[in-house]
């Protein structure tokens, strides 16, 4: 594999990074604190799911998850209570397991070793190197989607970025930038992650303004926009459903918990899969789960099944429901 040698030093990389980033950087609650725990908390949150996104539902989390001990005293329904709307719902049941691991393995005190992480569930490679670089300044690499970007386009790396292979060379990269020196250890890797989210982007790439553009492999050669490369993208599936919001005075009807395999843990509006969209309906919604797009269509009519769960109207807020059905019920009632 290529890899053009650049004329910087990796110590002076590293310095424009953190000063570009020292001037640049957005504020955001979890950037205001060294708590292992929030950082953990913000790390899985962000996955898969923008920053304006997240924001609401950190805030709201921590107030009622503040630390390890409450949050390996919840239930799941509670964890997945707080979570609900945030999508991935994995994520938050991991977060219980891992909260509840490290309080008895760990006696309450956060691992801050790479091992050590990487026995909890829910942490992996990326998440790790993260916490431990923003947390306890230590020296450690982190690669996600964003900063494998930032690598290929640097480096002009023009494998597959999704082989084996590219990855270990990705890799490799990641850990000879991260800093040897603590106090910039989390400077640096926010840095890049703050620069692959806004500056080196998928598209509109704003090359004028990053600061290490002078030695882009991508930049100089006009790759910017083919880099990374990375074999296609599943082909999303358009799939149909049709919901009704069915009233009886001051309740409203349900199926019961598990009747949708995309959301074993929630209950849901009454509904059916279909093949192809119906003629009439009153209003359409959309919703998307991993590669899957769905269209969904709120019915005018229904018919009462015996599997039907009635509950009032008071209550809705305490049940978990997917946030697609919220949306529903907003808007109609």
């Amino acid at each position: 594999m290529a890899i053009e040698l650049q004329s910087v030093s990796i110590l002076k990389f590293q310095n424009q990074i953190v000063s570009w980033f020292n001037k640049n950087a957005r504020k955001l609650p979890w950037r205001e604190t060294s708590d292992p725990y929030k950082i953990w908390i913000s790390e899985v949150m962000l996955q898969q799911t923008q920053v304006s996104t997240v924001i609401p539902y950190y805030d709201r989390f921590l107030k009622r998850f503040p630390n390890l001990e409450s949050l390996a005293a919840s239930t799941e329904d509670e964890v997945l209570k707080y979570w609900e709307g945030l999508g991935y719902y994995r994520r938050g049941k991991n977060l219980r397991l891992a909260a509840q691991m490290i309080v008895e393995k760990f006696s309450g005190k956060f691992p801050d070793t790479r091992e050590e992480l990487l026995s909890i569930p829910g942490i992996g490679p990326y998440s790790a190197g993260a916490i431990l670089s923003i947390a306890f300044r230590k020296t450690a690499p982190a690669l996600d989607g964003n900063l494998i970007r930032v690598y290929a386009r640097f480096y002009g790396i023009q494998d597959d970025v999704a082989e084996v292979k590219t990855l270990k060379v990705l890799w490799k990269l990641a850990g000879e930038h991260a800093p040897d020196d603590s106090k910039m250890t989390r400077e640096f890797a926010e840095g890049m992650m703050e620069l692959g989210a806004l500056i080196c982007t998928p598209k509109n790439v704003k090359c004028t303004e990053c600061p290490v553009s002078k030695n882009c492999v991508a930049l100089k050669k006009d790759l910017v926009a083919l880099l990374p490369r990375k074999r296609p993208d599943r082909k999303r599936e358009k799939l149909y459903e049709q919901v009704w919001l069915q009233r009886k005075k001051n309740k409203v009807a349900f199926y019961p918990k598990g009747s949708d395999p995309k959301f074993p843990d929630f209950m849901r509006l009454p509904h059916r899969f279909l093949k192809a969209p119906p003629i009439l309906y009153e209003k359409k919604f959309k919703y998307s789960v991993t590669h899957r797009d769905f269209e969904v269509f709120l019915m005018k009519t229904s018919t009462v099944e015996k599997r039907i769960i009635w509950l009032d109207r008071a209550k809705l807020q305490e049940i978990l429901l997917p946030a697609i059905d919220r949306k529903i019920i907003r808007s109609a009632l």
